[in-house]
């Protein structure tokens, strides 16, 4: 794969990945931070791009807006299933919680008999995470599957210690689609950082467009394009020329 070229701040817009692209994969969740001249640089970059920044996460876009203040950025959290679709605006939801209520009763015997799994119940997406558990994996996958058994509206995803249940036909391919077709990323070409499974989607998206697909870390991946790791992607956020 080649190094992640540099990009022109009049014609590109920029999505990235948060866990595993702008902040180190930790074992607590809400134990991340980013130093204030990080944010400070993601808040240049926005200027130069003129507002069209988006963090594209399986994060809740409240817990990303925590994360990162005082920076104003557009978002897809939980996969794409919240939005705010510009600087500013307001947060959409795509379902309700309640959809996934039969799923939180099925995990919960499964979760009092292992309490090494831990549950992050985002309201539209439920996550097991196992990485202090690897051991557990097996029956994270397993207990999820069979907790979305049946839901044709649901889809069950593995990640990088973790097992996810979200709604079916939004990925973070869909949602980059969505801004793509609205101001100010509209008429841009997309470039696109993440290091995970979920990223491959709009990884993929950017790829067929036209844009710059950048792999963060070792993963197989169809992005032409990788780099090593957390501390690499700030360098390039540095030097790549917005």
């Amino acid at each position: 794969m080649k190094r992640a070229p540099a990009i022109d701040p009049k014609t590109h817009a920029l999505f990235l990945d948060f866990d595993g692209t702008l902040v180190e994969l930790v074992d607590d969740p809400s134990a991340v931070a980013l130093a204030a001249d990080r944010i400070e640089r993601l808040r240049e970059i926005k200027e130069r791009l003129s507002g069209a920044l988006a963090i594209v996460s399986g994060r809740r876009i409240a817990d990303l807006d925590r994360f990162l203040a005082p920076l104003d950025f557009a978002a897809a959290g939980v996969h794409g299933l919240e939005r705010r679709r510009r600087p500013g605006g307001a947060i959409e939801s795509l379902m309700t919680s309640e959809a996934l209520d039969p799923v939180r009763n099925a995990l919960a015997p499964t979760l009092e008999e292992n309490r090494r799994l831990a549950l992050e119940d985002k309201g539209t997406a439920l996550v097991l995470h196992y990485r202090t558990a690897p051991d557990l994996s097996e029956v994270a996958k397993r207990v999820m599957s069979d907790a979305a058994k049946g839901r044709d509206d649901l889809v069950v995803m593995a990640g990088d210690n973790i097992v996810e249940v979200h709604p079916s036909g939004m990925d973070k391919g869909r949602a980059l689609e969505d801004f793509m077709a609205e101001p100010p990323f509209a008429g841009r070409i997309p470039v696109y950082l993440g290091d995970d499974t979920t990223d491959e989607f709009a990884l993929r998206k950017v790829s067929e467009s036209g844009g710059i697909a950048i792999k963060v870390g070792v993963k197989e991946s169809i992005a032409p394009y990788r780099l090593a790791d957390v501390a690499d992607v700030h360098h390039w956020l540095d030097v790549c020329g917005i």
